[in-house]
């Protein structure tokens, strides 16, 4: 199987469920199959929870790296009219180690019901903040700039 076609940083739209984003690498092989990738940097700590065996524990699994993927292949299906294959790529900062990981097709059907609901709450406006869908994951809000002012609202 000989690479036909590789497309770094490629916009993709899905009008169908409000999103966007940039596929890091997208590749078409001469038979026609389509795999996407998307590479994430970590450093030693993230890497060692990750994937060494004294965490594997307490590890949780990527999902919402898994999800984002999921999303974009969503809009590879609708673009390509398929996808054969999603892959995470974890890449050590400081190490420069990386790791592949396959992401299930059937994530898809868990991001196309993600987006679902997403717009079923944002019909009317803007919906309640709930943990599971804004912020998606506790961590997140210690990102956020608007989290002070939700911390004075609860």
């Amino acid at each position: 199987m000989e690479i036909k076609n590789i497309k770094i940083e490629e916009p993709i739209e899905n009008s169908d469920l409000n999103v966007m984003g940039l596929i890091d690498i997208l590749i078409e092989y001469d038979d026609g199959s389509i795999y996407i990738y998307d590479i994430k940097t970590i450093g030693t700590w993230s890497w060692n929870y990750k994937f060494k065996p004294k965490y594997k524990d307490k590890a949780e699994p990527s999902l919402h790296h898994e999800l984002q993927l999921a999303t974009y292949g969503l809009s590879v299906i609708k673009e390509y009219d398929r996808l054969d294959g999603m892959k995470l790529v974890y890449y050590h900062k400081d190490t420069s180690d990386m790791i592949e990981i396959d992401v299930p097709m059937h994530m898809l059907v868990t991001a196309k019901t993600y987006w679902e609901s997403i717009i079923e709450l944002h019909k009317d406006g803007f919906p309640p903040l709930m943990e599971g869908v804004s912020p998606v994951a506790k961590w997140e809000c210690r990102y956020c700039s608007y989290k002070n002012l939700c911390e004075e609202t609860q």
